[in-house]
């Protein structure tokens, strides 16, 4: 029936467009499928309370009322239930109102237009009116530029307002990251999207969902400028377009993709097609890549159509799907992908098989499911990715001289800004007027960076009625939550709970705090749904449900339609106000759902912190809510021991090893305290029985990894018993250069006097760091120190932090972090050091900052490591082991206990 009302459809589309020459649209495919896409939302949402479609009954321009179905029809859940439709429309305004006022608008083509600047979502940030507000201020500043010179400006513009700073994984909006004034990756990519669309350009969040040579991931931005797609670093001008600190990493890559909005007709090639997006695969715009095909067999020999193969990649201690396909009808799956090692796993129907894959070497595989347990008890994978690829600079001195001067001045500019931002002379006065503690408060105040008035404005307006309850609920949020809450929110999840007198049902502080007065329940946006969902749920059902649970969870059966696939672009949780309104949801919304309504009831709930399925809490036990129907209520359980078996490095959890279940066929990672240590007095681990993978990884400073999978089962009312063994690197510790201190020199920061490098030595081991404090390379580097400072401290060597001149106004950034305490940190005069280490290791190395040199008292280099990388502080602590477990190498009595 779809298919005969999309031809219908086509046809009269195609008779149509002969006569609508005029129209916003041209496409008559593209226009097929918006109709049916619309009928198909229409469908979805046939039992929502919510006013959705009535946007469409007002009068609208026929621009408008294209752009708006366009948006509408590929539009995700969560922008359905939680936004209004004539957020929406202004926004297709501002886009239209740019279309022609800026003087490149219409020679942008139909399909980059729709995709790449029509969308307001970028990712899966909370959606504000950042282009109403910022419309002028971002088109006054580039008016009279040309298409590439307005994409550097606004580079520059958002410099001045946002810079890098790790935080957590929920991604704010664009005005609450000018708000804050620092973002990570994920967020500055984000918020220079949004400005780049703003002023009518194409833009796009370019993502790499893991590195291959070191953890953690990375987002930039593309810009389609005069016909052609350019990169550029999110909040980081440089001098032109496709130059960033990234670009060298960039030739290592496995993968790089980005989203369009909508179905995708263009020539890039689709990674990924879904109904309401297309994820495109950006890889060769930056890497050497092969296409690989993977070619799965049922255990009979014949092909095993649909079953679903992912293409793993090893990052943070796991094996991480950065792609995932299904076989088609003869069995093959198939990846454009860059040159370095995957492990490549599928299952179907309960059966798998996994296998590596070095893409160097090879380009098919074969894959037979006949494992619905694991048949060896684990396995071995050296694994080794993209060789790096010389990016050499074609930046003259004076044009990277000129714009080193504007990041100046535009750090100043947003320095003042965070001037604004209370301090705790503030602080202290305001704790004397509410009467509340001040070291407490000062916390909330000082994370609330530019949200300082919402932050202090709840406290004070709820000090005196709420005395005790008003710190209780704002200890249990994220930190991130203080600087983008809104008062009203916060007040309304105080006020409800208090009113409803729920407190008095759970005697326990802990559960009361942690699990009903809450308003934080995952990763979503915080949203006021305390009092509304009080006021929509009546006093029998939530009586019935404090006996029954069953009830409130029969209700959502009934009323809450599931859908897998609709909200996946955005991958924004509905808020559960939306959730009740819209009457659909994605599972994770669901979840968060019933835990609100139970919060609301008085009955503890949250996500299992492990494996994320919802959990009420009844006389002290958590038991499953039980949606699933393979999900047992209380499932039984074994115990796990992990043993720290003689590692140089105590492992922790997401960086060492992992632990991961099997379902459907995949090991899927249980998220435990990331950073969390190993170590032999650690208590049991309490787990569900069943079939588990532990992964270890032990990352070389090439960025190859030595990992091991282990399998076992967990037996019921058993403790299994594993040991946590990294595996070691062969070979001795050998020098790669020589610095000759003696003919060096630091200008120090504290008082400006000039140094020799072998008196600040002084006999001893040392870590040479040549940084930038300014880049998000540098920034890791000085985090990834933190987590071992007691054991630099105990070791003693000397940490030198140096900078080129021409940063010593970004000296000061070093007392944002926890770094050894046998340090310092000066100017390096004249690149003096700089041009000794180049003179070692190759020219152009002021572009690749950091650079990071572990040397002995002679100045011989054992470690040398430049650009980014995450993990450095165990590279080090790896270094300092291996030397001091050569008694020959030893020159000082010092010792380095191991971590």
């Amino acid at each position: 029936m779809v298919n005969r009302f999309f031809a219908l459809t086509l046809i009269s589309i195609l008779l149509l467009s002969c006569s609508k020459k005029q129209s916003f649209i041209q496409n008559p495919e593209r226009l097929a499928d918006i109709q049916h896409m619309l009928l198909v939302q229409k469908e979805l949402t046939s039992k929502s309370l919510l006013p959705i479609w009535d946007i469409f009954n007002q009068p609208l321009s026929p621009e408008e009322k294209q752009a708006l179905e366009f948006v509408y029809a590929y539009m995700p859940l969560s922008d359905l239930a939680d936004y209004e439709p004539e957020f929406f429309l202004k926004n297709i305004q501002f886009s239209l109102k740019v279309r022609q006022e800026m003087a490149w608008g219409k020679s942008i083509p139909e399909e980059e237009f729709l995709h790449f600047v029509l969308p307001l979502r970028v990712n899966n940030e909370n959606l504000d009116n950042f282009r109403e507000v910022m419309y002028d201020e971002i088109t006054t500043r580039i008016k009279g530029m040309d298409m590439k010179q307005a994409a550097l400006e606004i580079n520059h513009w958002c410099h001045e307002k946002v810079n890098y700073r790790g935080t957590d994984s929920r991604t704010s909006s664009p005005l609450s990251a000018v708000k804050k004034t620092f973002g990570r990756c994920g967020e500055e990519s984000t918020f220079t999207v949004s400005a780049m669309r703003t002023a009518g350009i194409p833009a796009r969040q370019v993502y790499t969902p893991r590195w291959a040579h070191s953890d953690d991931n990375h987002a930039w931005v593309e810009v389609w400028i005069d016909g052609k797609w350019n990169y550029l670093g999110a909040c980081e001008p440089d001098v032109d377009l496709n130059m960033g600190w990234f670009s060298e990493p960039a030739t290592r890559v496995m993968l790089v993709h980005t989203r369009a909005y909508g179905k995708y007709f263009g020539t890039g090639q689709v990674l990924t097609p879904e109904d309401r997006f297309s994820e495109l695969n950006l890889t060769s715009n930056y890497a050497a890549t092969k296409k690989i095909t993977i070619s799965v067999k049922k255990a009979d020999g014949t092909p095993a159509d649909s079953a679903k193969v992912e293409f793993q990649l090893y990052n943070y201690a796991e094996y991480y799907p950065i792609a995932t396909g299904f076989t088609n009808a003869e069995g093959f799956a198939s990846l454009n992908t860059g040159m370095g090692d995957l492990v490549i796993w599928a299952a179907k129907d309960g059966k798998f098989a996994y296998q590596k894959l070095s893409v160097p070497e090879k380009d098919t595989l074969q894959l037979v499911l006949n494992q619905s347990t694991p048949v060896n008890v684990g396995e071995v994978f050296d694994l080794v990715p993209p060789h790096n690829v010389k990016v050499e600079s074609t930046v003259t001195p004076e044009a990277k001289k000129t714009n080193d001067i504007r990041l100046a001045k535009e750090d100043s500019i947003r320095n003042a800004t965070m001037a604004t931002f209370k301090d705790s002379v503030w602080i202290t006065d305001f704790a004397a007027k509410t009467k509340l503690p001040a070291d407490t408060i000062a916390r909330f105040i000082k994370l609330s960076y530019g949200n300082w008035d919402q932050i202090s404005a709840y406290l004070e307006k709820n000090a005196a009625t709420f005395r005790s309850t008003v710190l209780e609920l704002a200890i249990q949020l994220a930190d991130k939550d203080y600087s983008d809450a809104p008062e009203s929110i916060l007040t309304d999840h105080l006020v409800q709970t208090a009113q409803s007198g729920v407190k008095k049902l759970v005697p326990s502080k802990e559960l009361f705090t942690k699990y009903i007065l809450s308003p934080r329940i995952a990763l979503e946006n915080l949203s006021p749904w305390r009092s509304f969902l009080a006021a929509k749920f009546s006093s029998e059902m939530v009586q019935s449900t404090r006996t029954d649970i069953s009830v409130l969870t029969n209700w959502i059966r009934e009323n809450i339609r599931i859908n897998t696939v609709a909200n996946k672009h955005s991958r924004a949780p509905l808020s559960p106000t939306g959730v009740y309104n819209l009457r659909v949801a994605d599972p994770l919304s669901r979840d968060i759902f019933f835990v609100a309504a139970c919060r609301t009831f008085g009955i503890p709930a949250r996500l299992n912190p492990e494996t994320q399925i919802p959990e009420y809490n009844k006389n002290g036990e958590w038991l499953r809510a039980g949606f699933d129907a393979e999900i047992l209520t209380q499932p039984e359980k074994g115990m796990l021991k992990l043993n720290d078996k003689g590692n140089p490095v105590a492992p922790q959890y997401y960086l060492h090893y992992t632990i991961g279940f099997l379902k459907d066929g995949f090991y899927r990672t249980l998220e435990f305290p990331e950073g969390g240590k190993l170590t032999n007095t650690v208590k049991p681990l309490e787990l569900e029985m069943g079939q588990y993978s532990l992964i270890t990884g032990n990352r070389l400073e090439d960025g190859s990894v030595l990992s091991k999978m282990t399998f076992f089962t967990i037996e019921k009312g058993k403790l299994t018993t594993i040991p946590v063994e990294l595996r070691k690197q062969s070979g001795e510790l050998k020098p790669s250069g020589k610095l000759n201190f003696d003919a060096l020199n630091l200008q120090k920061t504290s008082d400006g006097k000039v140094v020799g490098l072998s008196s600040l030595v002084a006999g001893k081991f040392s870590v040479l760091v040549m940084l930038d404090p300014d880049k998000e390379p540098s920034n890791h580097i000085l985090n990834d120190l933190g987590p071992y400072i007691d054991h630099f401290n105990k070791w003693g060597g000397q940490f030198i932090f140096a900078m080129p001149t021409e940063k010593a106004g970004q000296a000061g950034v070093l007392k944002t972090y926890q770094l050894p305490a046998k340090m310092e940190s000066g100017i390096d005069p004249d690149d003096q050091i700089l041009n000794a280490i180049s003179a070692i290791y190759g020219s152009g190395l002021k572009d690749k900052l950091p650079l990071v040199l572990f040397c002995d008292a002679a100045g011989n280099v054992y470690l040398f490591s430049s650009g980014y990388k995450i993990g450095m502080g165990e590279q080090l602590l790896k270094v300092i082991s291996a030397i001091e477990s050569n008694p020959k190498m030893v020159e000082a009595k010092v010792s380095c206990s191991k971590p």
